[in-house]
């Protein structure tokens, strides 16, 4: 699941974050700032320290070594980052440009080009939470974000992906605290990315979608964007380089600026110069997109095809001849397909930069694993289940005579549930207790039936239902009181929509505060966020059991197909403080 904070990464919907409009933005009668200068804090993305600009990707030796449009190139921040800590309720941003002639792009706008980007790390998952648009080609002072809730807090700011920068400041109101963030990656040497304008991140509307970002945000692991617009080259100059790195993985996205006879020439001698220093590093090969319009020009597909068809050959032979540690993204795992993810047939939206790190994160996930390095999905979460026992798990005796019945078991790792006797349903339970948290599991659902997750559950059954009622009439996602004034607090009868009959369904709650704000994700869209009130939640605990329903038959409401049983599996649970 983790690609539910990558397709909820754009929304101001952080949690527990209350935020102003960023049209306050305006610079009438603003409060007092202390400036912190980012130079202070470790720099990270940047792959060499000896370099002739402190923003530069290159080292400074390659101004000799490399062609002149890429050691231009290789003063744009692109992959560049900050992190720290503040507990400040107010964060301004205070950048100069490297190339004011650069401001904006016809085809990228300029908080891409030369904006900033704020995250926030909450229950340790990276969530954006503000933008530095640039207005000026020089210096730009803007508010990132005012109103944050009291607390401490530790943030990712990224810079810009086709500018550079000669400063970067944050702005905060005298006397917040204000210091470097945790190391959080001294065991994860970087992944290092080599490619084009794609790679680089055009044409993202913020640095934190170029798609190398988004991998390092989802596997929480650091990385090097090494794009270069138009002059990612498969060059042995930049094989050589690349080669004094120490990185967890290489990933080799170059083959949109080759013609065939280069990607025939140069892609072989600069895999081998690789292997060369790294004999058992991950290598992935990313194959050329397939462009949105190859289907109506024949020259641009017949490239695409004969490079990929290239790429394949070459990685087929080489793992033959005994490279364990090579790996493979095919185009399908890249743009959607459906000609709706670029800006111009060529480089990604946010939406195609979504889907390329969609396909890439899990082969990079399981090329890092194969090569001895720990790679956690679920950091933090504590398993509720082990498929192989009910464990922990018991019906909850405390119901009304109508909930009373229901058979739970355990079969292919699957918890089940079926009614028993027929039109008889109820509830199992794992007592807890349980407050603010984040439960994920797996779900699988056939057409009728009417199931639910409880949430702070008593022992008389109080508690929040976010239901799963997948029947005629049904209201997924909905949240439901039960056993206090037995009512709906809030509907969602188009959530069926998102259920992927008889298959498995994700689903991610978060419920946090009192009164309880509850989301949920279903197959990572976000299909409910609802607020309670003190009147919505009146009687019913702030903490309490997790359990999953049977619902029993009610007339004109529920039935069951005869013998069908809910599946939940892979259930666990993180705590929030």
């Amino acid at each position: 699941m983790v690609f539910r904070s990558l397709l909820t990464l754009a929304t101001a919907l952080c949690s527990g974050f209350a935020v102003a409009p960023l049209a306050a933005q305006t610079p009438a009668a603003e409060p007092a700032v202390e400036w912190h200068d980012l130079k202070a804090l470790p720099l990270e993305g940047q792959g060499w320290t000896d370099t002739k600009h402190p923003y530069d990707r290159l080292p400074a030796r390659a101004e000799k070594l490399v062609r002149a449009p890429v050691w231009g190139l290789a003063h744009d921040s692109a992959g560049l980052s900050y992190r720290f800590v503040t507990d400040a309720d107010t964060i301004r941003a205070r950048w100069t440009l490297r190339k004011p002639e650069r401001l904006a792009m016809p085809h990228m706008p300029a908080t891409g080009v030369s904006g900033l980007d704020l995250y926030v790390r909450d229950a340790g998952e990276w969530r954006w939470l503000a933008n530095g648009r640039p207005e000026k080609p020089d210096t730009n002072d803007k508010l990132l974000v005012r109103g944050l809730k009291p607390g401490q807090r530790e943030y990712l700011l990224y810079l810009p992906l086709y500018n550079g920068v000669n400063s970067v400041e944050i702005g905060l109101p005298p006397g917040a605290r204000w210091e470097r963030a945790p190391e959080r990656y001294a065991a994860r040497p970087p992944i290092v990315f080599y490619g084009t304008s794609i790679l680089q991140g055009g044409c993202a509307s913020r640095p934190g979608m170029a798609y190398p970002s988004i991998v390092g945000r989802a596997l929480d692991w650091p990385t090097i964007n090494l794009g270069f617009s138009g002059n990612g080259k498969t060059e042995p100059e930049m094989a050589a380089l690349l080669a004094e790195l120490n990185p967890a993985a290489y990933v080799l996205d170059s083959l949109p600026n080759l013609d065939v006879a280069q990607v025939k020439e140069r892609v072989e001698p600069f895999v081998q110069t690789l292997r060369a220093r790294h004999p058992q590093t991950p290598i992935l090969f990313v194959e050329n997109v397939n462009y949105t319009d190859s289907g109506f020009l024949e020259a641009r597909r017949g490239k695409v095809a004969e490079a990929n068809s290239y790429l394949r050959k070459l990685y087929d032979r080489l793992k033959a001849a005994g490279d364990r540690h090579l790996h493979y993204v095919h185009a399908s795992q890249l743009l959607g397909g459906d000609g709706e993810d670029t800006v111009d047939g060529t480089h990604p939206t946010d939406l195609g930069f979504t889907r390329m790190a969609q396909g890439v994160t899990p082969i990079l996930r399981e090329a890092l694993r194969a090569a001895g390095m720990s790679v956690s999905e679920d950091e933090g979460y504590v398993s509720l289940f082990d498929g192989k026992t009910l464990g922990a798990w018991k019906p909850h005796e405390g119901l009304p005579p109508i909930h009373s019945g229901g058979k739970w078991w355990v079969e292919d790792g699957a918890l089940l549930g079926t009614q028993d006797p027929p039109g008889k349903g109820g509830f199992l339970w794992i007592e807890g207790p349980y407050s603010d948290f984040i439960l994920k599991l797996q779900v699988k659902l056939t057409y009728p039936m009417d199931s639910g997750v409880f949430l702070r559950v008593a022992p008389d059954g109080r508690s929040h239902q976010v239901c799963l009622d997948y029947r005629p009439g049904s209201d997924v996602g909905a949240i439901f009181i039960p056993f206090v004034g037995h009512a709906y607090v809030y509907r969602n009868q188009e959530g069926a929509r998102l259920v992927r009959p008889d298959d498995w369904n994700d689903v991610v709650i978060r419920m946090e505060g009192e009164p309880a704000r509850i989301r949920v994700w279903l197959n990572d869209r976000l299909l409910t966020d609802f607020q309670h009130t003190e009147a919505t939640t009146k009687g019913v605990p702030a903490s309490g059991g997790i359990a999953l329903q049977v619902h029993p038959d009610v007339p004109n409401l529920t039935t069951w197909k005869p013998g069908a049983a809910v599946r939940y599996r892979n259930i666990r649970i993180r705590e929030l403080k």
